[in-house]
């Protein structure tokens, strides 16, 4: 089984950015991340937000799955998740993250399993759009200036270069399925 825990994670960012190179502060400039959180991360003292794999994906010009597993078999026709074999999920201010595809490389989405914290998380904003799906629950999500409550079944698709907030209202918290698509299709 993918091992996805934040300490794997850590390993294989910094394994990564060795290998090509660059300093903690020269990843820093280019995700637009600080060189403090950057090494909280590779420690795996912090668990990286969605936004921030995806900037650290896109400045070391990888797929997000790689810095899950750098040495993924040969890409299958599919990936699938089964609900009895679920991983523990990684958490990052409050937010449960558990990334639905991890074993699969060059995607053009990134599907994740999501349950916000019962305040808002910090903001995101990265390139590439997004599309949340409330499985069960009910949550809110702050876009701009706007609050827009979500209940089980809905859903919403937005640029994700909006800036945006996301929390659970009530107990217990959403479950809800995130999917960002990346930046460029491409990698």
């Amino acid at each position: 089984m993918l091992d996805v825990s934040k300490n794997a994670v850590g390993f294989n960012l910094r394994q990564l950015r060795t290998t090509k190179g660059l300093t903690l502060d020269q990843l820093a400039t280019q995700s637009e991340l600080t060189r403090g959180y950057i090494s909280l991360v590779e420690r795996g003292l912090k668990t990286p937000s969605v936004n921030a794999l995806l900037r650290l994906a896109a400045a070391l010009d990888v797929n997000v799955t790689y810095l899950f597993d750098p040495n993924p078999t040969p890409a299958p026709r599919y990936t699938l998740f089964r609900q009895d074999e679920q991983q523990t999920p990684m958490q990052d201010d409050g937010v449960d993250l558990l990334a639905l595809a991890a074993g699969r490389t060059r995607k053009m989405m990134e599907p994740f399993l999501i349950r916000p914290p019962l305040k808002f998380a910090p903001r995101a904003s990265h390139a590439g759009e997004e599309f949340l799906f409330v499985i069960s629950g009910k949550m809110a999500i702050k876009i701009e200036d706007e609050e827009i409550v979500l209940k089980k079944g809905d859903c919403l698709y937005f640029s994700g270069e909006t800036p945006h907030w996301v929390r659970s209202i009530g107990k217990p918290k959403a479950d809800v399925l995130l999917v960002v698509s990346a930046a460029s299709p491409e990698r």
